[in-house]
């Protein structure tokens, strides 16, 4: 028997080369099979349960500890309940980085249930749960729903889960689903990407008023730029062009020297706390140390600045002094609104330079000049408007009117 479920799990894989768990079947519904590389994914133990499989283990590219959640959740809102309270116990005492996946038998919102009946109570628990166990989820690409009925009339949506720092230090993780062909449910595939699109465009940042010498900067480049007196708006371009250029490069320096200089503020913070505390500290030594103090909140106050503005968020109403805080949201708004592939005669492509030859083909047969030969009216307008003419087009406009006119 043994051998028979590893032969048959090495025709799902490919090869020999794994490690694998698996539940059985519980009446009608089907059990769960984890399968894994023992090269990138060492277990540690496994807890086995007629909903889930739970592997605790490290994750070997990075060494940090992965707990990997299979679920194949019940139908009953009540014991969906006891399955999320137990999750989020065991996730929050759980002291490494968290992936979740499977079939949850539950949506977050309306829009993700098709043919079905919506169960707010069910979602509110689902969401819940997602927010108490520190829970993020990866935007879905391809189609909308992983799971249709046989008669096409139901479908759902299943979904990747991960922990927060986990989206924080890996922002290009991805899903999408993939063809089902006789199954019932797609297949999702969760990958870590990085395609490069070529220059990021440039961005003002506000933080950039608050450096010393920064107005004198743009000043001197537009003075220095150089002038197309043939053209005004050629000569606006050029001189806009020179201007970034100069800030670019600008701001690769000063962001070179901050850091330089933050990692020199920090030994002489460290230098005065040991002054301190071998009990010599003065009134002097407490202003040193004061002032250092001040400098380095400084420089965390511009970055701090910069993160905001990229996650789009008011420092004002939800600032927060742990700059996690910010990166984490700038990575979810990027994971989310990042294009990273796209739908061409039915197939996924993510290769970078098809993807833009493909927006630039369909943009420009949008915006593209019109045929030649579009359509034409040849009518003999008056050009002059008759008395009867000019009161009933200056006739008050009743309602019965307008429904008659519509």
């Amino acid at each position: 028997m043994e051998k028979m479920e590893i032969f048959s799990v090495k025709m799902c894989w490919g090869n020999f080369v794994f490690n694998y768990v698996h539940s059985d079947s519980v009446g009608n519904s089907g059990g769960i099979l984890c399968v894994w590389d023992p090269s990138s994914y060492r277990k540690k133990d496994v807890t086995v349960s007629d909903y889930f499989i739970m592997i605790r283990g490290v994750w070997l590219k990075t060494g940090c500890d992965l707990l990997i959640v299979s679920v194949y959740a019940p139908q009953e809102l009540n014991e969906k309940k006891m399955l999320w309270d137990y999750l989020t116990h065991v996730i929050n005492n759980w002291k490494g980085e968290v992936i979740i996946m499977g079939d949850f038998n539950e949506v977050r919102c309306k829009s993700e249930r098709f043919g079905s009946n919506f169960n707010v109570q069910g979602a509110n628990v689902f969401n819940s749960f997602i927010v108490n166990a520190g829970l993020e989820e990866i935007p879905l690409g391809g189609c909308s729903f992983t799971w249709c009925h046989n008669s096409a009339t139901k479908m759902s949506k299943d979904r990747f889960l991960i922990s927060e720092n986990l989206m924080i230090t890996c922002p290009n993780f991805t899903t999408t689903s993939l063809e089902r062909y006789l199954s019932d449910h797609r297949p999702i595939l969760l990958r870590e990407s990085h395609f490069d699109y070529g220059p990021t465009p440039f961005r003002f940042f506000h933080s950039w008023f608050e450096m010393e010498g920064f107005n004198k900067l743009v000043e001197d480049a537009w003075n220095e730029a150089p002038v197309d007196e043939s053209n005004a708006m050629s000569n606006m371009m050029k001189k806009l062009k020179y201007l970034k250029q100069k800030i670019r490069d600008w701001n690769k320096g000063n962001m070179k020297s901050s850091k330089n200089i933050k990692a020199k503020l920090k030994d002489d913070l460290k230098a005065v706390d040991d002054i301190i505390d071998n009990g010599e500290g003065n009134d002097e030594v407490v202003k040193l140390r004061m002032d250092v103090l001040k400098s380095i909140q400084d420089i965390d106050k511009i970055q701090s600045l910069d993160a905001a503005q990229k996650a789009k968020i008011k420092w004002s109403i939800e600032g927060d002094e742990n700059s996690s805080f910010y990166h984490g949201v700038l990575n979810k708004k990027r994971s989310q609104l990042n294009i990273r592939r796209i739908l061409v005669d039915g197939t996924w492509v993510d290769n970078p330079q098809r993807v833009k030859n493909e927006f630039l083909h369909h943009f420009s047969k949008r915006f593209d000049k019109p045929a030649t030969n579009r359509a034409s009216l040849v009518m003999n307008f008056s050009k002059i408007l008759y008395c009867d003419q000019q009161v009933e087009l200056e006739l008050k406009v009743y309602k019965d009117e307008v429904k008659r006119a519509v």
